[in-house]
């Protein structure tokens, strides 16, 4: 048989191709960036040594930036500047950064917001919140389309909003259901096994609505294949079941959905794996019957359900393989193919920062 063929029912079909118009949807999305017609203008640092200076002149653009809004090389081609001053607080031993954001037009101060930090690795993680603290409280009345002019007011109070990035590591670990049929052959009823999976969790989220996802998953085969009892009575066989045993990594690599409501993060995502067996099969538990095993490609389909908590994201997987065709021996027998049902609960740690949407009520909490 080729390692190629695969079979699948319409059920599956339908849940395999609604992910990947959704995915593929969800790609449109991520190409609109918030207030891109909002002009900023980051003034110099002032205070403070050269090197933290340099340190805030370099990143604090590159937050406004990341934010969504356009930086400008001067005060008079903005709507609104930020000016920031470093000061050494003696009592606490730390650095203080004051950071002021202004409307151009009126030359107004809107807001002064303050941090203290030892090094400045610390505000690796605070210098995008300092900026949406800022830009929180502009007046933004700018048109945001073509079609209309739309006045947006952001409360002033403090919201917390979610912080998002563009790489997350993380651990996964859990059950998986498995459904072994032996295509080859009328003499076996369909092989079900229980097993486990615990995978490395990589995840690239270039853009908002859209990313991709790829793991290292440790697993184990354990099937058992029976011969239907009518089949023992009509020929007269002998009532045999044969066990299969095996270990292997899977890698799929996948594409996903992003989609954010509040602390809540759902991903649809699909796409191939293969499988690379982790030494040879055994057969009726004889280590003796020990073969190298043929494993084909396949294809993965589920949704994640996350949600923020401490540092990270605790996320529950669940999804569906199935091998495109036979796991085969290395004599060429063929042994069977897997259909995988799995449940896994993980967490993730995020690597990377990028800009969250617009502060809203849909993406932060008091």
């Amino acid at each position: 048989m080729s390692l190629l063929k695969c079979t699948f029912n319409r059920p599956v079909k339908t849940i395999i191709g609604f992910l990947m118009m959704l995915a593929a949807t969800a790609a449109l999305y991520a190409q609109a960036e918030p207030y891109a017609n909002v002009k900023v203008w980051v003034a110099p640092m002032k205070g403070g040594t050269a090197e933290d200076r340099a340190y805030f002149d370099f990143n604090l653009p590159e937050e406004v930036k990341g934010s969504g809004y356009e930086l400008v090389d001067t005060r008079g081609e903005s709507d609104f500047y930020i000016t920031c001053t470093l000061d050494y607080d003696t009592e606490h031993e730390d650095t203080i950064i004051t950071a002021e954001l202004y409307e151009t037009s009126a030359d107004a101060l809107i807001i002064t917001t303050s941090m203290g930090y030892q090094t400045t690795d610390e505000m690796n993680d605070w210098n995008l919140t300092m900026i949406y603290r800022l830009m929180a409280n502009a007046p933004i009345s700018k048109s945001l389309s073509m079609e209309e002019s739309e006045f947006i007011e952001v409360e002033s109070e403090n919201k917390k909003v979610f912080p998002h990035y563009r790489l997350l590591v993380g651990l996964r670990g859990g059950y998986s259901l498995r459904i072994y049929p032996k295509p080859t052959s009328s003499y076996y009823n369909n092989g079900w096994g229980n097993s486990f999976e615990a995978a490395v969790h990589v995840s690239y989220d270039p853009w908002q609505y859209f990313g991709f996802q790829t793991e290292i998953i440790f697993t184990m085969d354990s099937a058992k294949l029976t011969r239907p009892g009518d089949l023992i009575v009509a020929q007269n066989l002998p009532n045999i079941t044969e066990k299969y045993n095996s270990f292997s990594l899977m890698i799929p690599l996948m594409v996903k959905g992003i989609f954010r409501f509040n602390r809540l993060v759902v991903s649809p995502f699909v796409g191939p794996y293969f499988t690379m067996p982790l030494g040879k099969m055994t057969i009726n538990d004889d280590k003796k019957s020990a073969f190298s095993v043929k494993v084909p490609l396949g294809v993965t389909a589920g949704a994640e359900l996350g949600m923020h908590l401490g540092p990270g994201i605790l996320f529950l997987d669940t999804r569906y393989a199935v091998d495109f065709g036979s796991t085969v021996l290395a004599n060429e027998t063929t042994v069977y193919q897997r259909n995988i049902v799995s449940f896994s609960l993980g967490y993730k740690f995020g690597l990377f920062k990028k800009h969250p949407p617009p502060v809203d009520d849909d993406q932060a909490t008091p």
